[in-house]
């Protein structure tokens, strides 16, 4: 019998009869640890709403944004320098795919499985779950096949995957013929041509659908909008899934364990919401720096000297146009107002159906030749050192020409279910308050009794339609009265801090009424608080009014100055007698400062911090302090070499005198806190 420690948790049921399908069941990938971020379908909602077919751009409020080919290559590794995808489309029987199909994949479908030029993935699922491992007999044919099944299977059901669902489109597998020839195939441009089609379609108000790579779309919103993306909590260990494999592209690192404490998830409205109120600290222009691209593999910027080419990019009957000249910001570089590509915008309503034996190579020669000189056509422009200005030519004039929000805000909330967006209703109140401030600026320094009546009609029409459409017009039926009344500080009562029984603050006002106890720091540090909060220290330690022979305790507080009021100023003449020293373990200045309230004067200290205590002592005034650290000892062996006179030759009390008078009272009344100690003392001995 093993071990119980060598002993392995098997989840899968003892008899495999009825789940007969576990191993394509989601339960699957999440025991082993390889399920991928799901797609957000109201996050791709929230991004197709703002897809533009004419400019082939995303039109946000900070401006314009596309997926480019550094997207693509960089995110997912895909190449992007080399042919395009194209071939020609001849018409084939179920015959002759079942041949290909043998040929190249190494197993023949049923004729019930095909459907035109289309194989079901059901059956292609059960022949890839036959054979999840190579036999030991296996030749470089049958590796061959296993690679093209795979390839197949990433191109037809993952990157170029249409609304059907349940069909891989054949025209891809004859491309897969020459294994040594597939790498010199732009598939990351034919991805992307294929994202850009479907979003163009989905945009539409008759489509309810959308296909392509749609992991592409929602990494790159996360990698980008930061009021989309969730938070890395933790990254998985990706070795168990790959092991020996070298480092992935970059969006692997969203393989990980994702947290949406600040953000959502599949909610259109506040989707839409934080898209109609994004601002430009919201989107990252540049999330790929130099030292990031350096260290991914090569295979993710071996393009890069295509990744600004404008230039019109295929996949099969699609055509697309890659315009980074309307997106230079996310290259670093400076965004001027872009030219127009002479592209027709309806060009998306074109499809395969009714093109057989089309040879595509053909028919987008007008525009391959374009590709085929991709270099010359990169765009190029100054470096961008200084942040987007709100007065930028390009931004006046692309919120002239784009539509900035989506929600409406004349709906009333009541008729809403859930949450209510209220970007839409900000930006109405925005454009009304600035509408005003510029009318105001135009009226100058001298105004006619015309121009001031307008304006007050304009404040009050259009502060009206602002209250409307924040659903707050009741408002203007009562004054507006927002104001605090002033509020003097003898009506503040702050809260007494209790700790314990009773409380230290009552323990202590019990222990002050029967003469026991003086006041602690507490409540010196309370009085001192006193000064009204305009004070504020200067870099320097100056000292205001000092009268009969008390102490204070300064603090100083930087990058802060103090208004005099009308209070005379006592200079403070320090007498001879004097000696200034700084004293660790200051606690308490009752005795020092006792009930006198300071009067006002320049360069106020702050009392509520001390990082470095100054004190001023007198002979006549006594510390009530107690070191907590230094307990007296009357064995203390130090204490017989002092001097046992009761001053030293200034007149000061000695060291020893000193510990004498610093006994502190107990709490409780009645006693000092050293009795506690030196019970606890001999109780040990």
């Amino acid at each position: 019998m093993a071990n119980n420690s060598e002993y392995k948790l098997d989840p899968d049921p003892l008899e495999l009869d009825v789940l007969t399908g576990q191993l394509t069941h989601r339960s699957q990938d999440i025991w082993e640890g390889t399920n991928r971020p799901a797609i957000d379908r109201s996050l791709i909602t929230a991004l197709v709403e703002r897809w533009r077919p004419e400019t082939h751009t995303f039109h946000f409020r900070t401006g314009e944004a596309i997926v480019t080919l550094q997207d693509v290559e960089v995110l997912y590794g895909l190449p992007v320098n080399g042919d395009p995808v194209l071939g020609n489309e001849t018409i084939k029987t179920i015959g002759d795919w079942q041949n290909i199909c043998q040929r190249l994949l190494g197993f023949i479908p049923s004729r019930e499985d095909f459907k035109t030029n289309s194989l079901k993935v059901a059956a292609f699922n059960v022949y890839m779950l036959s054979q999840p491992e190579l036999p030991n007999t296996t030749t470089q044919d049958m590796i061959n096949q296993k690679a093209r099944c795979y390839m197949f299977w990433m191109i037809a059901g993952m990157l170029m995957a249409d609304t059907s669902g349940g069909y891989l489109k054949l025209m891809y597998l004859p491309m897969l013929e020459d294994i040594d020839k597939i790498g010199s195939y732009s598939w990351g441009s034919a991805t992307l041509a294929y994202l850009y089609h479907f979003l163009c379609k989905a945009s539409q108000t008759t489509q309810n659908e959308i296909a392509g790579f749609l992991p592409l779309l929602q990494i790159w919103a996360w990698e980008r909008v930061t009021v989309l993306s969730p938070q890395i909590v933790a990254k998985k260990d990706a070795r168990t899934a790959f092991v020996d494999f070298p480092r992935g592209p970059h969006a692997t690192r969203w393989f990980a364990h994702l947290s949406w404490t600040n953000t959502t998830k599949h909610v259109l409205k506040v989707y839409r919401d934080a898209l109609d109120s994004m601002i430009e600290e919201q989107f990252i222009w540049e999330p790929y720096l130099d030292d990031l691209i350096e260290s991914l593999p090569v295979y993710c910027h071996a393009g890069r000297n295509i990744w600004r080419v404008r230039v019109p990019i295929f996949c099969w009957n699609v055509v697309e146009v890659h315009l980074p000249d309307r997106v230079m910001r996310q290259f670093g570089l400076q965004q001027a107002i872009p030219t127009p590509f002479p592209f027709d915008s309806t060009h998306f309503r074109h499809d395969r159906r009714g093109r057989p034996n089309t040879n595509w190579e053909l028919e987008h020669a007008q525009w391959l030749s374009l590709w085929n000189q991709r270099l010359q056509y990169s765009c190029d422009a100054p470096v961008n050192h200084e942040p987007f200005r709100y007065d930028d030519p390009y931004l006046i004039w692309f919120r002239r020409i784009t539509r900035l929000v989506i929600g409406n805000p004349n709906s009333r909330p009541q008729s809403q279910q859930g949450y209510v967006p209220n970007s839409t209703s900000y930006e109405t109140i925005v454009r009304h308050i600035h509408s005003m401030v510029d009318e105001a600026k135009t009226l100058g320094d001298n105004p006619s009794y015309e121009a001031l009546y307008m304006f007050r009609k304009m404040v009050r029409d259009q502060g009206s339609d602002c209250l409307k459409y924040v659903h707050e017009a009741d408002r203007v039926h009562v004054p507006a009265d927002y104001r605090r009344d002033m509020v003097q500080p003898t009506q503040l009562h702050p809260p007494v801090r209790r700790r314990g029984k009773g409380g230290v603050a009552g323990r202590r006002e019990r222990a002050v009424e029967r003469g026991q106890a003086h006041v602690e720091m507490d409540q010196a540090t309370e009085n001192a608080q006193a000064v009204p909060e305009d004070y504020q220290a200067t870099s320097d330690y100056n000292i205001g009014s000092i009268s009969r022979d008390y102490t204070h305790e300064f603090t100083q507080a930087s990058n802060m100055t103090y208004q005099l009021s009308q209070t005379d100023i006592t200079p403070y003449v320090m007498p001879q007698n004097l000696q200034i020293s700084s004293h660790p373990s200051l606690s308490s200045l009752e005795n020092v400062v006792g009930n006198y309230q300071p009067q006002n004067f320049e360069n106020v200290p702050n009392f509520t911090s001390s990082p470095v205590p100054m004190i001023i002592e007198t002979p006549d005034a006594i510390n009530n302090l107690e070191d907590p650290n230094n307990q007296v000892d009357d064995n203390d062996p130090k204490d017989a070499n002092e001097d046992d006179d009761t001053n030293n030759q200034d007149g000061e009390p000695s060291r020893r005198e000193k510990r004498k008078i610093k006994l502190k009272p107990c709490g409780t009344g009645g006693h000092y806190a050293i009795q506690h100690v030196k019970k606890k003392r001999a109780k040990n001995k």
